[in-house]
């Protein structure tokens, strides 16, 4: 509720609580009523050629695990020639940013860690679905994790439907049971620039039908807004094909006055 609110989206329909106040404006083209929010659809890519989203801390960030030296060079100290222990733990890269849609997202995955049954992994511990013990699933190895983001925004479902914009920012696994994801991040909308900006914080629930993100602000025409958006995960039935990463789709319906 409140004095204004705006509303960008193109023909896009309402779901959710409908906000009121004496003065509810609207400025999406085409749109039938005057009481639409904005609406826009978040493209989250794990792994693949193109991804937008790369993990930078966590289990694929582990020199244990991921096969690679803590860090490139000595950093000013001096590495031990002799009897040395070797960080590389020989397992060729077990787990890394092209291979992580098996581990982590935005959209709740339960696989079981690995799907590998052998032990190749140079002694990190690998297992198949039927060995995992009860709730050991990969996103309880995951708590911590922070993934960076340059997603794109759209207008439709579609990752080919009108571009908007850009989401860039960052989301932390944020619960022990790896159900919750911490996201902070600016939605920065493209018309000839991005003066026009939405500043996002809140908690997505991966287990839950929605989610609700506080707004912090905004640039351009958004200057001072203040508001909320429901966040739902748009089934990955609709998203056949259209990336050879893993891919998440959150829906967005935002609520704000300005």
């Amino acid at each position: 509720t409140g004095t204004t609110v705006g509303n960008s989206g193109v023909g896009a329909a309402a779901s959710g609580p409908i906000p009121t106040g004496p003065n509810v404006a609207n400025a999406g083209a085409g749109a039938a009523t005057a009481d639409h929010p904005l609406i826009f659809f978040m493209h989250d890519i794990l792994g693949g050629s193109n991804p937008t989203a790369i993990a930078i801390t966590g289990v694929v960030n582990n020199p244990a695990v991921n096969g690679q030296l803590a860090f490139p060079k000595p950093n000013g100290a001096n590495l031990p020639v002799n009897n040395g222990v070797n960080e590389n733990s020989g397992n060729n890269g077990f787990l890394n940013n092209n291979n992580i849609p098996l581990l982590s997202g935005l959209g709740g995955n339960t696989q079981a860690m690995l799907q590998n049954g052998n032990n190749n992994g140079g002694g990190f511990p690998t297992l198949v679905g039927g060995q995992v013990p009860a709730g050991s699933t990969l996103q309880k190895l995951m708590f911590g994790t922070m993934t960076v983001i340059d997603d794109e925004l759209t207008i439709g479902h579609e990752l080919t439907s009108g571009f908007i914009g850009k989401a860039q920012g960052f989301y932390v696994a944020s619960s022990v049971d790896g159900t919750s994801q911490t996201m902070a991040f600016t939605a920065m909308f493209e018309s000839g620039h991005y003066a026009d900006t939405l500043s996002f914080f809140g908690v997505h629930r991966t287990g839950a039908s929605e989610s609700h993100l506080a707004i912090m602000g905004g640039t351009g025409k958004y200057v001072n807004s203040k508001g909320f958006a429901i966040v739902r995960i748009v089934p990955a039935s609709n998203q056949t094909g259209e990336t050879d990463g893993f891919q998440t789709v959150l829906e967005f319906n935002v609520y704000l006055t300005y």
